[in-house]
């Protein structure tokens, strides 16, 4: 876990910014931090990939939408007291773990977002197993149990939470909707195999609005603001550092190492 020193008097001084202007800073912060996606994802855009690098990315990603992003989502659902917002995160949840749990609701049938990334995995000549046996790459390991970890404990608020959903919803529904055009056009992948995408894209689409009303809202104090402000670096951080890996290993002789 990361421990930082407390905010200085100075810091703490300032007065907060309006909703809109602190949404503003956020996305300076963005654009100065990563003003370009993850290189291996530039690379995938491009239509470069080779195949062997494709299916690793399928295979590493699945702790991700497995674990990862449904920990770190309830583990912050937990942790919020803002019935309006506890009940967005509910419906952020139910749409991780599959809308097909408010069937008898609702009538909805999309299924867990793991089980949609493994019929992906499928459809470009993955097996289940190849996928969910994978050993996942250290680097990504460790920022998954980093994500968990501040998602969980005292690092972050629910608000901060809400700022790190705010980050990785905003930067994931970019690089999945090019990663989905990318599938399309320069790997051959079916649409039919595709369902994952169009399935993510959409829910996050949702999400993103009531993210950026929530922080423009409830970051109303200049202490809030410089918490939320940090974990919504962080999450970039973790985002940039789950893929790390995967360039590495499009760059160089050997794997990265892996989780035993």
């Amino acid at each position: 876990m990361m421990n930082h020193p407390p905010y200085s008097a100075k810091e703490l001084s300032e007065p907060p910014l309006p909703g809109q202007q602190f949404l503003e800073l956020l996305q300076r912060q963005r654009q100065e931090r990563y003003p370009d996606p993850p290189p291996f994802y530039q690379t995938l855009f491009k239509g470069v990939l080779k195949r062997d690098f494709l299916e690793l990315w399928v295979k590493n990603m699945y702790s991700y939408w497995d674990f990862g992003l449904q920990f770190s989502t309830g583990a912050i659902f937990v942790k919020t007291n803002e019935e309006a917002t506890r009940t967005k995160m509910l419906h952020k949840l139910v749409c991780i773990e599959g809308k097909e749990i408010v069937n008898d609701l609702v009538g909805w049938t999309t299924p867990a977002y793991e089980e949609l990334w493994l019929r992906f995995g499928e459809g470009i000549g993955l097996a289940r197993e190849e996928i969910t046996s994978w050993k996942v790459f250290s680097r990504s390991h460790y920022t998954i149990s980093t994500l968990a970890l501040c998602s969980r404990w005292w690092e972050w608020s629910w608000l901060d939470g809400v700022a790190s959903f705010y980050a990785g919803d905003q930067l994931n529904h970019e690089l999945m909707s090019y990663a989905y055009d990318a599938l399309r056009q320069h790997y051959g992948v079916a649409d039919e195999h595709l369902e994952f995408f169009r399935a993510y894209l959409g829910d996050v689409a949702e999400d993103i609005p009531w993210e950026a009303d929530c922080l423009a809202e409830w970051a109303c104090t200049t202490e809030r603001q410089l918490t939320a402000a940090r974990s919504f670096r962080y999450r970039l951080d973790i985002e940039y550092q789950m893929v790390q890996p995967l360039y590495t290993a499009t760059t160089s002789e050997q794997l990265p190492l892996q989780v035993p």
